[in-house]
C-alpha cells in the first residue's frame, strides 16, 4: 500500500471505491476509462455485494476491473491503494468514522459527502479531528460533487479571476429532476403532498444539502466575515398532471423543491443562492452572476447534469487531492480538476 509521502506506481494511480451506490458506481465507471487511474479496491455496507467483481457491477467490458468488493480493512490495505473515492452519505457526522479509517490506513481522500465541502463552521471540532488525522498520516481530503463543490461555489470563484473586484454573487440552478435519478426524485418530495413537505421540512428529512456550504466557501475565498445564513425551503408544487419517474403526480402536490441561501457580511448580502429542483422545470440551467467591476454573468443553457458531473469532479480530483498539501482541503484551495489526456 503507497504510504504518506509516497508516490503512485508506474501503473497508475490506484483507487480504492468506498460506496457503491448511483454516484460510487458512475465514479467506477469513469475510473474504468482511464489510463491514469486504476481500480484497486472496493468497499460497500451492503452484504449482498460482498464477493461480487467491481467489473460486473458496472457492466465493464470483459468484466474488468477484477476488483472484489470487501470489507474495509482490506480493500484499504489494497496493494498499489493511494486515495480512496468515497460516495456514502451527506451527514458528516454519520461518515466522519470511515473518513478516519481511510485516512489512518494512509489514503487521500474524495468524498460526495456535500458537509464536507466546508465543514469548517458547521462543524468546527470534527473539521479539526480530520485535519489532525490527515496530517499526521500525511494525506490530503476533500469535499466536493457538482453541488456543493463546483457549480455554485467554485466556479463562480474561478469566473471572479476577470475582475478587478467582487460585491457580491447570486447563483440559481435549475435542475428538472425528472431527467435524474429515482432516489433525487424522491429526495426532492416528488409526488407528496404539501403538509407532507413542510412536516419533513420541520424535521429537516427534506432539501438539498450543501447550499450554506457554498455560501461560506464563497465568503472564505473573498474574504468576507458572514454574520449570518440564512436558508429557505419551500416546494413546487404540480399545475397540471406530471409525468414522473414515480408515477404521474397529480395537480397540488409536490414535484419538488425550491431552496434559498442568502449570506450577510455586516449590513449587505453578499451571496444568494437558489436551487431549483424539480421534475418538469424549464428551461434547465446554471447562472452565475457577478456583481463588482466590471458585472460578470454567464449561463450554462441546460445545466450540468448532476450524476454525470459529480462523478467527473470526483474522478478529476483524484491526482489532485492525492498530490495535495496534507490536511483537510476545500475546493478553492486547489487547482482546477480537469481531465487527463
Amino acid at each position: 500500500m503507497t504510504g504518506a509521502g509516497a508516490t503512485k506506481s508506474e501503473s497508475g494511480l490506484g483507487v480504492v471505491h468506498y460506496g457503491l451506490g448511483s454516484i460510487g458506481l458512475e465514479v467506477a465507471r469513469l475510473v474504468a476509462e482511464r489510463s491514469e487511474l486504476r481500480s484497486v479496491g472496493a468497499v460497500d455496507v451492503r452484504p449482498e455485494l460482498v464477493g461480487k467483481h467491481l467489473g460486473e457491477l458496472i457492466a465493464a467490458p470483459g468484466g474488468r476491473p477484477n476488483v472484489v468488493v470487501s470489507e474495509a480493512r482490506a480493500a484499504l490495505a489494497a496493494p498499489g491503494a493511494d486515495v480512496v473515492a468515497h460516495c456514502t452519505g451527506s451527514s458528516l457526522e454519520r461518515v466522519v468514522p470511515q473518513l478516519v479509517e481511510c485516512v489512518e490506513a494512509g489514503l487521500s481522500v474524495v468524498s460526495t459527502c456535500e458537509e464536507l465541502s466546508y465543514p469548517r463552521d458547521r462543524a468546527p471540532e470534527v473539521t479539526a479531528r480530520l485535519d489532525r488525522a490527515a496530517r499526521a498520516a500525511g494525506v490530503a481530503v476533500l469535499g466536493t460533487g457538482v453541488n456543493p463543490g463546483f457549480a455554485m461555489d467554485y466556479l463562480p470563484v474561478v469566473l471572479s479571476a476577470a475582475m478587478r473586484r467582487v460585491d457580491r454573487v447570486d447563483v440559481h440552478r435549475v435542475q428538472d429532476a425528472g431527467l435524474r435519478r429515482i432516489p433525487l426524485q424522491q429526495k426532492v418530495g416528488a409526488g407528496i403532498t404539501v403538509e407532507e413537505f413542510a412536516e419533513r421540512v420541520r424535521a429537516g428529512t427534506i432539501g438539498h444539502v450543501g447550499l450554506p456550504e457554498s455560501a461560506r466557501m464563497i465568503a472564505a475565498a473573498f474574504g468576507w466575515n458572514l454574520t449570518d445564513v440564512r436558508e429557505t425551503l419551500e416546494p413546487h408544487v404540480a399545475d397540471r398532471p406530471t409525468p414522473s419517474g414515480l408515477g404521474e403526480i397529480a395537480p397540488g402536490r409536490v414535484t419538488g423543491i425550491h431552496q434559498i441561501v442568502s449570506a450577510v457580511a455586516g449590513d449587505r448580502e453578499v451571496v444568494a443562492l437558489t436551487l431549483d429542483m424539480a421534475v418538469g422545470l424549464d428551461a434547465p440551467r446554471d447562472e452565475i452572476r457577478l456583481f463588482g467591476d466590471p458585472d460578470l454573468s454567464t449561463v450554462i443553457p441546460g445545466g450540468l447534469h448532476g450524476d454525470v458531473a459529480t462523478a467527473a469532479v470526483v474522478v478529476n480530483a483524484l491526482a489532485i487531492t492525492a498530490g495535495a498539501p496534507p490536511g483537510l482541503r476545500v475546493m478553492t484551495e486547489l487547482p482546477p480538476p480537469r481531465p487527463r489526456p
